[in-house]
């Protein structure tokens, strides 16, 4: 939402209204509203009240027409994590997701989602430490060693010359430690960190700034002091700032066993047994952490952040040498974010320790640290510097090593490994400290790595070009590459960027591997309009003006999701001068209305809803009542054929558009004419006023739907991929196996089903789809289908399996079958064929692969023997159901059961006997997804001729009914 400002040609973004796309956000430098244009120049606020909780968008793209961003703009803005300048910006611009001026000079606004680690450049010079004060996931400050004002240690700001501690970063935790060179505390230097509860001041600290600590901290947080001559000095400035508690600071070297409890003041050996954890002081009065009881720590240990000491609490900074060695119990460690070392031997052989959990900050590992451990894959944070001798060795369990940086590396780290890949970070001039480290035992090295050129990349509309142009990609299997960027200016596929349309995006390429990001860059890429082009108004994500009059409709957004999102824009008309002059006879007032669709994919307008907005005050019928009139009709361009009309009245203010009337193509624009219909209605005489005045007549709602015939979303990553990019990975499972790169991700697809979303639109109805089976499916062209599919809901409509009540034949002569495969046979009592088939989309109609289906044509066989189909849709068998054939009653001696097919991967386990597919993993009915509903099986009933295979409402899948009657049907289909 907009604000026009007081030169009345320029606006402020002054907020959010309603619901905002994830992602990133790009704010237009111009917006349009009827004939007038507005320069956007300013940010004052982007959370309005109210919206903070949909506000889920990752990063803002700011235009070059931005000079001054509002202290707190971004605030209850939780999940934005970076925001961006255009580089054409003359006043500000951006780094590491930060927002400075032009200059670098001042940092202006951290964006409160930010997480991790922010840098300071060079030449900043002024660095407000309120700034830091929302970020609660920022754990590190770090500045470069070229900064002539600023020096960081441990993840904390202070001067240069480390006198004055300038910020502490709220994510830091609980306890802070302030360094015996620094004399001054800054003002909100611990701004944001309410958690605050120990504080060891190690020299003397002369100035705290009345506001450099939160008043719950001031009032509850123990301050540890060293003993010494000016103790009374230095506890009086902390008295004065506000603190009254206060204990003697323990001393290096002290060890502590919390709970062990001595009544002469030392540590007994039982006791030290008992108390588990022990903790030693260090120099920087930081601590490092042991194990010293008698009882084996537990399998899944985690360290805690901090200990108490003398009644403060300070941080684990390290594990301590040979710390937990040789402790069979471990199978996994979680480190806090804290530590910054692993020292010698600390977890040497732990033979049972599967996987460590490394925390941004850790900087060293030690020698021996995880020798002769079970780790089977070990990601290194980007912050670890040094990796010593036999770290890893003798791991021979250990497979995959991805390290985010490039640390200092012992020759030996990984001696004794075999088979292991080690990823790293690309290095132009081939020089890998891991290559001396890798034994010639089948270990690999694959650099990976992605940089995009720093200068814009500029082109005009209809031009291509290639974003990796001036940088490097370097992308080793598995690795994926993703491209993310805000799509109303432009698309990019495999880094070759089309322009569509004038405006400018950051475009950042993403390297990832099993949805854990490695590396990234950024590249402004500006779209100037082509030479055919008209002067570009192309309007906003944000498509409302804040002004007390009601606007003709400009350009408003459309925006795709699994379920309509409505966008409502004010109609209005003009009275007099160039709108309708009562004076002049005239049938009908038009106006344009341009709809702008900024998702990657295709959306179509399925509905309009209409309410009066003082129509009835204007307007009078002349036949019949206004209400019941259709005032108004919606059409693409000039084409009224397509013209959908309404009212505002009961039974006429909703509409359905014809199928494809409205359709916008990915990041495309659709123009279209909005008509004020007065056949049946005219103008009041008494409210001309010589078009002095704009009136409201009706509120109109357009509901857009998505076009996306599949898709599958990784929930972990949030990365999306299309039906090409499925059938793609599908085909190389299909050529590879188990050696497939894809493999593992789908394996454990299959194995919780939780870990995505997979959606299909067929006859424009959306059904969730699960992965059942992988390198399963015997496709009719040769080898193995790469993944099988089942809908978890049913059609929304119940068919026969036969229209007359018979089985024989079995699936292959079944009209259910013919109704769900082209080119079969007709189907009996004049019913069409492919009824089903025919409401799959045609790009997934053209990527399904046909694959065989094994049926028992004849319920009375005993024989083994099974005819085959070639299907591109199908239904389950008993079979792939369950994995134990019921051998009682009818099914005894039936052989051919047991031959339609194996079960499927995602079934196994879950249908343990004979009552197999829980009712609940396929719910029922689209309509009525919480009902319970019979669903064919493609088996036929071994007791009768008259039916085939059902599971039944409780989930059994052996009952049998009539192949006349309707039931569900839940379609299976392979890419």
């Amino acid at each position: 939402m907009y604000e026009v400002c007081s030169d009345g040609v320029s606006v402020a973004l002054v907020g959010w209204y309603g619901t905002a796309p994830t992602g990133t956000i790009t704010v237009p430098a111009q917006v349009i509203s009827g004939a007038d244009s507005y320069t956007v120049t300013s940010v004052k606020s982007f959370a309005t009240e109210g919206s903070p909780a949909d506000l889920s968008a990752e990063s803002l793209a700011l235009p070059d027409t931005i000079s001054d961003i509002a202290d707190g703009a971004f605030n209850s803005c939780p999940s934005l994590a970076r925001i961006t300048i255009n580089s054409q910006n003359e006043n500000l611009m951006s780094f590491d997701g930060m927002v400075f001026t032009k200059d670098m000079a001042q940092l202006l606004s951290i964006p409160e989602g930010k997480e991790g680690v922010a840098h300071i450049p060079d030449p900043t010079s002024l660095v407000p430490a309120s700034a830091f004060s929302r970020c609660v996931r920022l754990s590190r400050i770090e500045v470069g060693e070229g900064n002539a004002n600023f020096t960081s240690w441990n993840g904390v700001l202070y001067s240069k010359d480390k006198k004055t501690l300038i910020a502490y970063p709220p994510g830091v935790g609980t306890s802070a430690v302030i360094p015996a060179d620094v004399e001054a505390l800054g003002p909100d230097a611990f701004a944001g960190c309410e958690a605050l509860a120990s504080i060891a001041a190690l020299g003397f600290v002369r100035d705290i700034d009345s506001k450099a600590f939160p008043e719950e901290v001031k009032a509850s947080a123990v301050v540890a002091l060293p003993s010494g001559e000016d103790y009374d000095a230095r506890k009086a400035v902390w008295e004065k700032a506000g603190f009254g508690n206060f204990s003697a600071s323990a001393k290096p070297g002290d060890t502590v066993h919390p709970g062990a409890d001595s009544s002469d003041g030392q540590n007994k050996d039982d006791e030290k047994a008992a108390s588990g954890f022990a903790y030693t002081l260090l120099d920087d009065y930081t601590l490092s952490v042991s194990w010293e009881g008698s009882e084996d720590p537990a399998a899944e240990l985690e360290i805690p952040a901090t200990a108490e000491v003398n009644g403060a609490s300070y941080r684990v900074s390290s594990v301590a040498a040979n710390g937990f060695s040789n402790r069979a119990s471990i199978t996994s460690v979680k480190l806090p974010d804290g530590v910054t070392s692993i020292d010698e031997g600390a977890f040497a052989g732990c033979t049972s320790l599967a996987s460590v959990t490394f925390p941004e900050g850790l900087r060293d590992i030690g020698a021996r640290a995880f020798e002769a451990t079970a780790l089977t894959d070990v990601w290194l944070p980007a912050s670890v510097t040094s990796v010593d001798s036999r770290a890893f060795a003798a791991c021979g369990s250990l497979t995959r090593v991805v390290a985010l940086a490039t640390p200092a590396v012992a020759e030996d780290v990984l001696a004794g490994c075999t088979g292991v890949s080690v990823y790293c970070p690309y290095n132009a001039e081939g020089s890998y400290p891991w290559i001396v480290g890798l034994p010639s035992a089948g270990n690999h090295l694959l650099p990976y790595g992605v940089e995009l050129a720093a200068d814009p990349l500029s082109l005009e509309t209809g031009q291509e070009a290639d974003l990796l142009e001036g940088g490097l990609l370097e992308v080793p299997e598995p690795v994926e590459t993703s491209y993310s960027y805000a799509a109303s200016p432009l698309s990019v596929d495999a880094g070759t960027v089309s322009a569509k349309k004038a405006g400018a995006t950051d475009v950042t390429a993403v390297l990832s591997l099993d949805g854990e990001e490695l590396a990234r860059s950024s590249r402004t890429v500006e779209v100037a309009a082509g030479p055919d082009d008209d002067e570009d108004l192309s309007g906003s994500d944000i498509p409302m003006i804040n002004k007390t009059e009601s606007l003709i409709p400009g350009i408003y957004l459309a925006e795709a999701r699994a379920s309509a999102v409505n966008v409502t824009a004010p109609i209005a008309v003009t009275f007099g001068g160039a709108g309708y002059d009562v004076s002049k006879a005239q049938s009908s007032l038009t106006a344009s209305a341009t709809f702008q669709n900024n998702t990657d994919t295709s959306v179509t307008m399925t509905k309009i809803d209409c309410n009066n907005q003082g129509a009835a005050t204007l307007l009078e019928a002349t036949s019949g009542t206004l209400d019941s009139q259709k005032l108004f009709s919606l059409y693409p361009g000039s084409d009224t054929a397509k013209a959908v009309s309404f009212g505002y009245g009961t039974g006429v203010n909703s509409a359905t558009p014809a199928s494809g009337a409205f359709d916008i193509a990915a990041s495309d624009m659709l123009d279209c004419t909005f008509r004020l219909n007065l056949s049946s209605a005219k103008v009041k005489a008494s409210a001309a006023d010589g078009g002095a005045t704009v009136q409201s007549l009706a509120n109109v709602s357009y509901t857009f739907e998505a076009n996306e015939s599949f898709y599958l979303l990784d929930k972990a990553s949030g990365t999306k991929y299309d039906l090409t990019t499925v059938k793609a990975h599908a085909a190389d499972i299909s050529s590879k196996g188990t050696g497939s790169s894809y493999y593992s991700k789908y394996n454990a697809y299959i194995a919780d089903d939780s870990k995505y979303e997979c959606w299909t639109k067929w006859g424009g109805v959306l059904y969730e789809v699960r992965i059942i089976g992988i390198y399963h499916d015997e496709k009719t062209s040769g080898g193995k289908a790469g993944l099988t599919f089942q809908f978890k809901n049913l059609l929304n409509t119940t068919y026969r399996m036969n229209s007359t009540n018979t089985n024989t034949g079995g699936w292959g002569a079944s009209e259910l079958r013919a109704r769900m495969n082209p080119g079969t046979d007709s189907v009996a009592n004049g019913t069409d064929d492919n009824a089903i088939w025919n409401q799959v989309p045609s790009d997934l109609q053209n990527a399904i692969a046909p694959v065989k289906k094994y049926y028992g044509p004849t319920y009375s066989s005993t024989a083994s023997t099974v005819s085959t189909s070639n299907d591109s849709l199908f239904l389950a068998s008993y079979r792939e159901h369950s994995n134990t054939i019921y051998s009682g009653g009818n099914y005894a001696g039936k052989g051919w059961i047991s031959a339609e097919g194996s079960q499927y991967e995602y079934w196994q386990g879950k249908v343990p006997n004979n009552y197999a597919a829980n009712a609940s993993l396929v719910k029922g009915l689209q309509a009525t997804p919480s009902t319970a509903v019979y669903w064919w099986e493609r088996s036929v009933n071994p007791g009768t001729d008259t039916g085939f295979l059902h599971v039944g409402a409780n989930g059994d899948p052996t009952g049998g009914y009539n192949a006349s009657n309707a039931y569900g049907v839940c379609p299976c289909f392979c890419l």
